[in-house]
């Protein structure tokens, strides 16, 4: 079950989603790579081997592998990983593995970005604590992924000082924004569901795990009940669906929606419950989280007239009314929607036809 958000980023715990990309960087890395980066890693110096050099070096921050590992910790967002993107950094165009454009096929590519690492200001007098990813963490995995398939042990790889740019953020807006600009030009594009958690966050919603989520869900404006619903039953899931994690999350939320938009009695009803009875909510969460996943695995097998997403939604939402005792909505039969398909279709027909001589 996921209930904690925040983690080390460490790739022998994601090995479900990233040992493809493993066994790809083994096969692929050449002798003269694995030397090189064994070598630097033996003198302190990976960093020269995968990052380009910055114009001061005597003043560029630097943090270990071992610190860039534990900024996990700190992040409560939702973090999410995108395989395709570590893809990207071991064997696109620049890639560190395999790449295209680079003339010496043996070289070692680099990442052109240093990861941006946000400290928070919430003392004037003291020292900024807690520092937190704002872009970075595929780097790190990257990183990880290389050295280790260039055999140098695990604590030798942790030791390596990376080059970092560090700034500071004086509250949760500045945090939030800082969050979205650094990704913003990146080659992934952050889903819904992690711009979400940072908004939720700005709020004062604690999203590390489903306990402080629950205790502080009032502090969300009442358009994020939703995101909040969303991210707790992400957090319910079982782990052979954290890679559906944003498609569930988007079901959830609109599915909570639509369920308010009923009636008067089921927006009433989620509400009140929502502002005052947080153990429904929690089991609302848990229930959710324990049964959306095999609803997936149902409707995506049942050929339909509907599309999957609007069967998803509607089979969530019967389950939202039914925890809570509220009157289910009818849908609209597979024949339904079949038979005004194949009206529109020949309505659309009379109006081409009309352009025929």
């Amino acid at each position: 079950m996921t209930a904690q958000n925040a983690r080390r980023y460490d790739f022998r715990q994601e090995l479900d989603r990233l040992s493809p990309l493993v066994e790809r960087a083994k096969t692929a890395i050449r002798d003269e790579q694995r030397f090189a980066v064994a070598a630097a890693c033996r003198n302190g110096r990976f960093a020269n081997k995968v990052q380009f050099t910055p114009f001061c070096e005597s003043e560029q921050h630097q943090m270990t592998m071992q610190q860039l590992s534990d900024l996990g910790l700190n992040d409560p967002g939702v973090q999410r990983i995108d395989p395709k993107a570590i893809e990207r950094l071991l064997f696109g165009d620049y890639g560190m593995i395999e790449h295209k454009k680079l003339r010496n096929p043996e070289s070692i590519g680099k990442i052109g970005e240093r990861p941006v690492i946000v400290y928070f200001q919430s003392d004037s007098e003291m020292e900024p604590d807690k520092p937190a990813n704002a872009s970075g963490r595929h780097r790190n995995f990257a990183w990880q992924i290389l050295a280790h398939v260039c055999g140098v042990s695990w604590e030798d790889i942790m030791a390596q000082p990376m080059w970092v740019d560090k700034t500071i953020a004086r509250d949760k807006d500045e945090y939030t924004m800082m969050m979205q600009l650094a990704n913003g030009s990146q080659a992934r594009k952050q889903p819904p569901i992690e711009l979400k958690s940072y908004d939720l966050t700005r709020r004062g919603v604690k999203i590390d795990d489903i306990g402080n989520l629950v205790a502080t869900r009032l502090a969300a404006t009442q358009g994020q009940f939703a995101d909040v619903i969303a991210a707790g039953v992400g957090m319910s899931i079982p782990a052979a669906y954290e890679e559906q994690l944003s498609f569930i999350y988007d079901r959830i939320k609109s599915s909570w929606t639509k369920t308010q938009r009923i009636s008067s009695e089921h927006k009433k009803r989620l509400i009140e419950v929502f502002k005052t009875d947080g153990d429904q909510i929690k089991a609302l969460m848990a229930e959710l989280g324990g049964e959306v996943g095999d609803l997936m695995d149902v409707e995506s097998e049942r050929d339909s007239a509907k599309p999957l997403r609007e069967r998803i939604n509607e089979r969530i939402t019967d389950k939202i009314c039914g925890f809570f005792g509220l009157p289910l909505h009818s849908w609209l039969t597979d024949e339904e929607v079949a038979r005004k398909a194949l009206l529109d279709l020949e309505v659309k027909e009379r109006h081409l036809k009309a352009y025929v001589a």
